[in-house]
């Protein structure tokens, strides 16, 4: 769990005197059945980091930053979340959701359905999206070994 301090030092969390800022601002706490990331900091604080790295709800992390710029002890929040994620991806904790945008990813060089897009694009008078080089995103993600540990499973 090393890597984890490396991006924020385990006294840090102590700073954190539960305003909830962090929560009451996280777009996916407003919109998801997440206790946002007030919790998630409370849990690695108090039980370490391997009791959130299976928990699915650390993927709801935007990395948007508002929660960062809500602080106000100045937590560098979003990047524990990312490194938990990260520990998480490593281990096979990936939610199947998460795995099934990088398989779209994959296979048209795009997160979302594209055709939906389009006819939006179209609609106002804009010309389509241009193709993607699915091979150069499935060099990129070669080299890194994305789809790999996306697919494994623990």
């Amino acid at each position: 769990m090393r890597e984890i301090w490396k991006h924020i030092e385990p006294e840090h969390l102590f700073f954190c005197y539960e305003c909830s800022r962090c929560t009451g601002s996280c777009p996916a706490a407003m919109v998801l059945d997440t206790p946002g990331p007030r919790r998630i900091l409370v849990s690695c604080l108090y039980s370490g980091p391997n009791a959130v790295t299976g928990d699915e709800s650390l993927w709801y992390c935007t990395t948007c930053h508002v929660c960062e710029d809500r602080c106000p002890q100045e937590l560098h929040i979003v990047e524990l979340l990312t490194a938990l994620m990260n520990v998480a991806a490593a281990r096979g904790n990936i939610p199947d959701k998460v795995r099934a945008v990088v398989d779209k990813i994959a296979r048209t060089g795009r997160s979302v359905v594209t055709y939906r897009v389009d006819e939006e694009r179209i609609r106002f008078g804009l010309s389509p999206l241009s193709q993607i080089n699915v091979e150069e995103v499935e060099a990129l993600a070669a080299r890194t070994g994305l789809f790999e540990k996306v697919k494994s499973r623990p």
